[in-house]
């Protein structure tokens, strides 16, 4: 298990017409928004202590370059076969950089957290396309947003995949008064939570979260795809009276909803493509692995914004 650098935290706090925005995140451990509050009220779930004694990382942590699962921490792309290690161990699974050193700036109200992929960098060892990919997080009226930017700095293709793991909280481990929204028309069959490349419709069935259900009877771990844009992904705190809606641009395709039963949080993550994206990618599901080819010189952006309003 590698070192946690804690060091080098950074917190912005800001007023927004009037709500009082808290942000914490730290460059040095993959850019982890770990404390996201509202008028005071804390989102996040971060278990800084869990994280000390075992791989369990939470706040929302970056993914990337392959969100989620690797079947045999391996891939083929354009012809190259790709062993994704970093050094000198495999890592099939969350990607890459959720415990690598980020460059951090202020920027226009903004945090800005970049990393340089290059030939010397320990990511470069299982993801060898040159790359600089960003972050910039930044407050909203009752909200964050954190947009990201990918730059293909080297040669040739490259395959491109991110996620955001993230943690929401359950107050008082009260999971009977939150209920949670995913409008995904369809999951994707799993075996051993990698996808087969196949989807199959969630109408009718216990994975069916295009209404709001309650976390109360909610224990799954799943892949979701076909997103319903005219409706919300959103938590919903009854206790609370507020609703915290997670609206993404384009590019994010997928997401991924990981409730446990009894814990006192639930993941809904926003992914640009699929777990073992490029593997699926591969079968010929192009479409459905969300996988991005990006051209030397090419970039993608896109956005996650995380928005408070009252029930």
């Amino acid at each position: 298990m590698c070192a946690r650098d804690f060091s080098k935290k950074v917190f912005q706090a800001e007023k927004v017409s009037n709500r009082r925005i808290e942000i914490e995140v730290l460059p040095r451990l993959g850019a982890n928004l770990t404390s996201f509050k509202v008028d005071g009220q804390q989102l996040t779930y971060f278990d800084k202590e869990k994280l000390l004694v075992e791989d369990f990382y939470s706040g929302c942590f970056m993914m990337f370059p392959t969100p989620c699962r690797l079947t045999d921490s391996q891939y083929n792309f354009q012809g190259k076969h790709v062993r994704q290690t970093k050094h000198g161990e495999v890592v099939d699974i969350h990607g890459l950089i959720r415990d690598e050193a980020f460059e951090a700036s202020h920027s226009d109200g903004s945090l800005l957290c970049s990393i340089d992929i290059d030939k010397d960098h320990p990511v470069h060892e299982g993801y060898p396309f040159p790359c600089r990919f960003s972050l910039d997080f930044s407050p909203l009226e009752r909200g964050m947003q954190i947009k990201f930017k990918y730059e293909n700095t080297g040669t040739e293709k490259a395959p491109f995949g991110f996620g955001l793991h993230a943690f929401w909280g359950v107050p008082n481990n009260k999971r009977e008064n939150v209920f949670i929204q995913v409008p995904c028309s369809q999951s994707l069959e799993l075996v051993n939570l990698i996808p087969t490349g196949n989807a199959l419709p969630v109408e009718g069935t216990k994975l069916d979260l295009q209404a709001f259900r309650c976390l109360g009877d909610l224990d799954i771990d799943m892949a979701f795809w076909n997103i319903d844009r005219n409706s919300a992904q959103a938590i919903q705190y009854k206790d609370l009276g507020i609703q915290l809606t997670l609206q993404s641009s384009d590019i994010f395709e997928h997401m991924i909803v990981y409730s446990p039963a009894d814990a006192p949080f639930v993941c809904m993550e926003n992914l640009t493509c699929c777990p073992d994206a490029p593997n699926v990618y591969a079968k010929g599901k192009e479409k459905l692995s969300g996988l991005r080819v990006v051209s030397p010189g090419q970039t993608l952006e896109g956005r996650v914004k995380y928005v408070i309003t009252d029930l």
